[in-house]
């Protein structure tokens, strides 16, 4: 049962037998239900693998909370501040101002440093912005990938997709379009694009050396959710940006993310992605799927 990307959820598990839940079922095997808005589950039915508590892993969808944690830890991110008065110069150098808080695009804008304290909004964060991008046919994107938190340990899907967007890229550029609107995207004809990550030159390296750095950063919130049973799991849509040099920057980590977007993506990425999900939880299901689909990868236990 999911209250989220149902369809989803529904398309993927369907082949391994599974079908969406009823009123009247006795058991729930697999719950993706999100309480958002004070919404509850069915009180019935019993449940097999369910979400970990909000409470244990919004300090990562929290983008203060989030790059407060990791600058305590050590962990590489672009530099964030909490206050205009921290922001070093030069001038014209360019500053994200975030709602922590706010999702897909929204509560964002791109300032100069000079610009800095007459925009920006008590509680938000100044976060770096990084210039020196790789880019596909000369736009900037974001790429998103999926990790699973069970067990344990963390896991990472090996399938991610890239937000295209709309204008050509210009370094120093204050246009919401080159820089972090991505919306329309769903629209066939939108200048925004999603594609494949494997679309990418260089996705293979881009993967392989980004694998380290995920790995600290999910390691510095272990402390929130040790001790969670294995049927407790949380998958988490993790945004980055790919540098010239293909290292990676962290951008945001989004705990109940989207898992509907075009039927591209969707088909090619969201729904494996669901049906490896379930692979993990339930490893006898790996017997009902072909060799070549793609699985989890451990990164690290905890």
């Amino acid at each position: 049962m999911s209250n989220r990307g149902a369809r989803i959820f529904a398309r993927a598990l369907a082949p391994l037998g599974g079908r969406p839940y009823e009123e009247g079922d006795e058991h729930i095997d697999l719950l993706y239900f999100d309480r958002y808005g004070g919404k509850t589950p069915p009180p019935g039915p019993s449940v097999g693998s369910t979400l970990i508590d909000r409470q244990l892993t919004i300090p990562l969808d929290h983008k203060a909370k989030m790059a407060q944690t990791l600058l305590e830890q050590g962990v590489s991110i672009p530099a964030v501040y909490f206050q205009p008065d921290q922001v070093p110069g030069p001038p014209e150098r360019l500053w994200y101002l975030k709602n922590p808080l706010a999702t897909a695009g929204a509560g964002i804008e791109v300032v100069t440093q000079k610009q800095v304290p007459e925009r920006f909004q008590e509680g938000w964060i100044i976060q770096e912005a990084v210039e020196d991008l790789a880019l596909v046919d000369g736009r900037k994107f974001t790429l998103r990938l999926y990790l699973l938190v069970q067990g344990g340990k963390l896991w990472l899907f090996p399938d991610g997709f890239m937000v295209v967007h709309a204008a050509s890229y210009t370094p120093g550029s204050l246009d919401a379009r080159v820089q972090f609107d991505h919306s329309g995207y769903i629209d066939k004809q939108a200048a925004v694009e999603l594609r494949p990550f494997v679309d990418f030159s260089q996705c293979e390296q881009v993967m392989a050396r980004l694998r380290a750095k995920l790995a600290s950063v999910f390691s510095a919130f272990a402390p929130l959710w040790a001790g969670q049973e294995p049927r407790r799991y949380c998958v988490f849509g993790v945004d980055l940006l790919v540098r010239r040099d293909l290292s990676t920057a962290l951008i945001e980590i989004n705990d109940r993310p989207n898992f509907v977007h075009t039927e591209l993506i969707n088909s090619t990425i969201n729904i494996p992605m669901v049906r490896a999900l379930y692979a993990v939880l339930n490893p006898a299901a790996t017997q009902q799927m072909p060799a070549s689909a793609p699985r989890f990868d451990p990164l690290t236990t905890f």
